[in-house]
């Protein structure tokens, strides 16, 4: 085991600090179980495990680089338990009070009862949730040096205020909250590559314009264009450009402009519609939908505009293109038989598949490290928001109040 390092940060939600932080190549398999016990606390059960315990173990189920192996009663969380339970590891917890504060300690211990993690986090009650994210996350990055998606969050449109506005929500679906209020159709939010702003389309002037919101609901700012129409707008991963859908005369085009308003470029030219533009993860190339082939189908073309290609040929209508963190898949919405599903390509071999399953399932948008797929689906009766593993499985409804649309999830773990 390294030597530990330690560090210590201030919020005035929550604090942490480090005691260790690595683990030994040697034990850093690709999947690792790991046995979690219930935390050493006096508090009660409903303070801990809805706020804290279950989203916890939720994420490390969720990681991709954890198994959550079964405790077997009566054992204290040491080497012995996770020789029973056949796990690499234990995970021992322990939450308490003090004044108004929580208190949480976890350390990650080997089956030699050496301690591979250990890291002490305070924070308020409303915190908790967010603790246990940070733990996971924590985790994460001490078995492969890459922090998970726990911190993650989605941006997607709700009307459960009575408009449309521009709604925020942990990976998991918890701690949603309104950051728009325009009291008007407010929709399509697109996250900035440093997860700090959002840019979306609202209706809020009886136009159709972009704005600029930072993720605490601040800072809005109305982007102009000289342009109409104004619409799915997303962020280059690379530079300080948007890609948006205008129109001059009615003919909708894609469009690029600096996020100050200056420099404006028209990328498309045809008298066909286009629409929903996407940027390749090394912000090369530039994904749309075009109806030059008679039906709306997937292109791309090269940042500037030139090079431009059809890329969908199955399915008689495919739209909502976006592409993977590595940049070697594409998840697109395609009609199939009368109804709308998730459908994903392998962009070096062309060959796609369809993943999601009842009622019609659209807009798909990936995790920051490509496992998860969040989108939007009627399946329950009204629009909701669902998230699902990239094969299709442990699906979850994120959404239930009112309807909810265009999830948007944000684009790097933290």
């Amino acid at each position: 085991m390294t030597a530990a390092a330690l560090a210590l940060i201030v919020t005035p939600l929550y604090a942490q600090t480090q005691i260790q932080t690595s683990i030994e190549a040697s034990k850093a398999a690709n999947i690792v179980r790991v046995a979690i016990p219930w935390p050493d606390t006096m508090l009660s059960t409903e303070a801990i495990n809805g706020p804290f315990f279950a989203p916890l173990t939720r994420d490390i189920a969720g990681s991709g680089v954890f198994a959550i192996a079964p405790v077997p009663p009566n054992i204290p969380p040491n080497a012995d338990l996770a020789k029973s339970a056949n796990a690499q590891f234990v995970l021992a917890l322990r939450v308490t009070a003090e004044e108004q504060d929580y208190v949480v300690e976890a350390r990650l211990l080997d089956t030699t009862g050496a301690m591979q993690f250990g890291k002490r986090y305070r924070g308020t009650a409303p915190a908790l949730s967010r603790i246990a994210h940070m733990v996971a996350n924590d985790l994460v990055r001490a078995l492969n040096g890459r922090p998970g998606i726990f911190l993650s969050q989605i941006a997607y449109a709700s009307n459960r205020s009575g408009y449309y506005e521009i709604w925020l929500m942990d990976w998991d679906g918890a701690n949603q909250r309104q950051i728009s209020h325009h009291e008007a159709l407010s929709i399509l939010p697109s996250w900035s590559p440093d997860n700090d702003r959002m840019v979306y389309t609202s209706l809020g002037r009886g136009t159709s314009d972009m704005y600029i919101i930072n993720r605490r609901g601040g800072g809005r700012i109305r982007l102009p264009t000289g342009v109409g129409l104004n619409t799915s707008a997303t962020f280059s991963p690379i530079s300080n450009d948007i890609a948006f859908v205008g129109s001059i005369a009615g003919n909708p085009d894609i469009y690029v402009i600096h996020d100050d308003g200056r420099n404006l470029r028209r990328l498309t030219t045809t008298t066909s519609i286009e629409s929903t533009p996407e940027w390749s993860p090394n912000g090369r190339q530039i994904s749309f939908t075009s109806g030059r082939s008679g039906t709306p189908q997937i292109y791309v073309m090269d940042a500037e505009g030139t090079n431009v290609q059809r890329i969908s040929f199955e399915g008689e209508w495919n739209d909502d293109a976006t592409w993977a963190p590595d940049g070697e898949q594409m998840a697109y919405t395609s009609r199939v038989n009368g109804r709308f599903q998730i459908r994903i390509m392998n962009l070096v071999t062309r060959e796609s598949r369809i993943v999601a399953g009842e009622g019609s399932n659209e807009q798909p948008t990936w995790s920051p490290d490509g496992r998860w797929i969040a989108f939007q689906s009627n399946r329950s009766g009204r629009w909701q928001i669902y998230r699902m593993r990239v094969d299709g499985s442990d699906l979850m409804p994120l959404t239930f109040e009112g309807e909810n649309k265009d999830p948007d999830w944000s684009k790097k773990a933290e």
